[in-house]
């Protein structure tokens, strides 16, 4: 009997013991709550893209996906929705045309440096470095039309020689390399996932007169760069023809916009909304260098056609794209003009327009 009370009191007076693997349980749960949040976003958002992609409105399905496929780490989301025959076809129904023109240099006179008026009334008054900066807006996008005076300033730099491995420089880096007063970024690059870092160029690079980048029996679409005259020349042609040209300083992107005052033909709605960067040159010579915001709510960014627009407004005879969405940069004495779509800031590039000081 004794034997029992002790047994019965130790049952009594035995705390429970805590439950094992509490805080596994709880881990998991939260694990198993926030993937299932995730995936309720994803699909939310699949959801979303498919309407606009497959819904009935033919111009946002086609702004949609040519603005993906402009950016370097969203190029596969339209795959998700079309085959590569219908991706194909509506690119090619919203495409600047090519018309195969190359620049005429004659079209471009330059003033003589001898008896340049200086009136009251001369567009250069105020600007006693020859630079002015003027802000341009549309429906969709704000932006920067850079205009200055002597093109013999403007050139083309480098981060590096292209043969080291270096990664680019970002763009008030290379400016402090160069002693340069502006600069807006210049040629396109390898960038797999929107990851590129720079090290080269994408088609022929000349600067200063040295062909860095590129081979001299291989053709370039979209040739964008200034011969020794000091005239833009735009087009498509080969190293070697551009060495007998006299370029002196050029880049490869495009499309081109102006060519000897023609607007480039545009089909449909000209595509994607983007930050975008391009170069031109009025009759006079000066060089007009523009940067469009883009990516955000303030300004969504701006289409071939709107470039072309503004280019041909401010009177350039010739105009070429540049490449543009985190690489568009325009940088004046050592501060940012534009705001950049870049979360992280300006990127490694290898090619750059610059002003001289």
């Amino acid at each position: 009997m004794k034997g029992l009370i002790e047994t019965e009191t130790k049952l009594k007076i035995r705390r429970p013991k805590k439950p094992k693997g509490l805080l596994g349980r709880i881990i998991r749960r939260f694990l198993l709550c926030f993937f299932t949040l995730i995936i309720l976003i994803a699909a939310t958002l699949y959801g979303v893209c498919a309407i606009v992609f497959k819904g009935p409105s033919p111009d946002a399905r086609d702004k949609l996906v040519t603005s993906t496929l402009e950016m370097s780490a969203a190029k596969w989301v339209p795959k998700l929705f079309f085959e590569q025959e219908e991706i194909d076809a509506i690119v090619q129904a919203n495409s600047v045309v090519d018309s195969n023109e190359i620049t005429n240099p004659e079209l471009v006179v330059l003033p003589s440096t001898d008896n340049e008026s200086q009136t009251e009334n001369d567009e250069w008054a105020n600007y006693p470095d020859g630079i002015k900066i003027i802000n341009v807006r549309g429906d969709t996008y704000r932006g920067y039309l850079m205009i200055v005076r002597d093109p013999s300033k403007v050139y083309v730099a480098t981060s590096s020689n292209f043969k080291n491995g270096q990664p680019g420089l970002k763009i008030f880096d290379a400016m402090k390399k160069e002693g340069a007063i502006a600069a807006i970024n210049g040629g396109g690059f390898p960038d797999a996932g929107g990851s590129g870092t720079g090290e080269v160029p994408i088609g022929l690079t000349i600067s200063k007169g040295e062909l860095l980048w590129g081979e001299r029996y291989t053709f370039y679409s979209g040739v964008i760069g200034f011969n020794k005259d000091n005239i833009l020349i735009v087009g498509n042609m080969t190293g070697q023809q551009a060495v007998d040209a006299g370029i002196r300083d050029c880049v490869c992107f495009g499309p081109i916009l102006v060519v000897n005052g023609e607007p480039a033909q545009i089909n449909g709605a000209s595509g994607s909304l983007n930050p975008r960067t391009a170069i031109g040159q009025r009759a006079d010579g000066a060089v007009l260098l523009l940067c469009i915001d883009g990516r955000m709510p303030s300004s969504l960014g701006a289409s071939y056609a709107d470039l072309r627009d503004i280019m041909v407004e401010y009177g350039a005879v010739n105009a070429a794209n540049l490449d543009g969405g985190s690489s568009t940069h325009m940088y004046y004495k050592g501060e940012a003009v534009n705001v950049s779509s870049s979360l992280y800031g300006p990127r490694k590039m290898p090619t750059f327009f610059m002003v001289k000081e």
